[in-house]
């Protein structure tokens, strides 16, 4: 009995989690096109500085949107490691193109160098996952099931 009721607790956890996410992923949207109006409005134009907040958030919804990919996966018993690998690529591909290069020249040079080894660990990882055949393509996996 208990064990029934924790079962269907967790599965409604897992929707109200997924649900957040979609209204987050929204609210993003809607905080992606004030950004954009208000960069607009500010000078007419987008400037570069204004582009890397508007690309910042642009990358944080798809951010949102890849969690959500990850509940979606993990509430019908995928295997989620392909898509939790995209939302971390995605994370460090934001940090990469907002990163900020002003400041002490061996901290922006420790952070560069950081954030290279993420990227060359995620791709790795990613690709020795595929060989091993545990992270499959995208359509392998539709034709698998």
């Amino acid at each position: 009995m208990l064990h029934r009721f924790m079962h269907v607790a967790v599965d409604y956890l897992e929707r109200i989690i997924a649900l957040l996410l979609v209204v987050i992923a929204g609210l993003g949207a809607v905080d992606l096109v004030v950004e954009m109006y208000s960069a607009v409005s500010e000078t007419g134009y987008l400037t570069p500085d204004s582009i890397l907040r508007v690309l910042d958030s642009v990358l944080v919804v798809f951010i949102v949107i890849e969690l959500f990919n990850i509940a979606l996966a993990y509430m019908r018993r995928k295997n989620v490691i392909a898509t939790v690998m995209e939302a971390g690529l995605v994370a460090v591909v934001r940090k990469l193109v907002i990163f900020e290069s002003g400041g002490d020249a061996t901290y922006v040079l420790m952070k560069a160098a950081a954030l290279a080894l993420l990227i060359v660990a995620i791709g790795l990882t990613w690709y020795l996952l595929r060989r091993s055949g545990v992270c499959e393509a995208e359509g392998n996996q539709e034709s698998a099931h």
